[in-house]
């Protein structure tokens, strides 16, 4: 009887197990099992999940930080390098005025220089350039930019140089119109603004506004046509037998950075 009551439940589950694998009577019976179970399932997994979403979350996060890292540094580089590119290539442009300048160079050799500082007031206008003796600068020596003469090297150092500008109020250059070949004496003018004058140019001559001026080669330290400026005034004034001329440098200081050291024997 003991036996029997042992092996009873083992004899009737033995029973379901087989009939139900052969012929699926407990179907609906386990769907139902499964359906009323199903809640408490998820329920008892939920924190397993919970926490699985929430370190799949911060991996996430993390790597979308690293990530970002990462793109801001390439992103950084990038346009660091983009500068580097752009400066060199508005420096090589700058150097194809220079030497495409629409005056004609003359046979000499030349020294180019990089403009390192610019200095100029009502009484004093001159700049510095980051070549010198070492270089084979001299004083004396003419500065060419792209657009026209420039000035007179002034002071000299091994490392730097000093060029006074022909609108500096102590500059004289003997100049003549293109145009029709007057000739006068170009200087500069006390003024916080760049101007020349041409003097010694008698009234009742040819000057219109407009009219060019070169360096003439009577009696000049300055080599023979290269442009000096252009006419901005032309006035006849009382009492004085000569006109009053006055130019616009060919050649500004405003965004110069490089220029010619003519560095041939005056």
């Amino acid at each position: 009887m003991q036996f029997l009551k042992l092996f009873a439940p083992i004899l009737i589950a033995i029973f379901l197990i087989f009939s139900d694998y052969k012929f699926s009577y407990l179907d609906n019976f386990k769907q139902l099992i499964t359906k009323l179970t199903s809640p408490v399932y998820l329920l008892v997994n939920l924190p397993s999940q919970l926490y699985l979403w929430v370190n799949e979350q911060g991996a996430d996060r993390q790597f979308l930080l690293n990530q970002n890292k990462r793109l801001n540094a390439e992103l950084i580089r990038l346009k660091v390098k983009l500068q580097r590119h752009n400066a060199l290539l508005s420096d090589n442009q700058k150097l194809s005025k220079l030497l495409k300048s629409r005056y004609q160079i003359d046979k000499g050799v030349f020294v180019l220089a990089r403009v390192s500082t610019i200095n100029q007031s009502r009484l004093k206008k001159q700049i510095v350039i980051n070549k010198g003796s070492r270089d084979d600068i001299k004083v004396g020596q003419i500065a060419l930019g792209a657009d026209g003469v420039l000035g007179q090297v002034s002071q000299v150092t091994p490392f730097y140089a000093t060029i006074l500008l022909i609108t500096d109020p102590t500059q004289h250059i003997p100049v003549k119109n293109q145009r029709n070949g007057i000739r006068g004496v170009g200087k500069g003018i006390a003024s916080n603004q760049d101007k020349l004058m041409v003097r010694f140019i008698e009234s009742g001559l040819d000057i219109k506004v407009g009219d060019v001026f070169l360096t003439s080669a009577i009696v000049s330290k300055f080599p023979a046509g290269y442009p000096v400026g252009r006419v901005t005034r032309v006035e006849n004034r009382a009492n004085d037998p000569f006109l009053y001329v006055e130019l616009a440098p060919a050649q500004t200081t405003q965004q110069l950075e490089f220029i010619l050291i003519n560095t041939r024997d005056n």
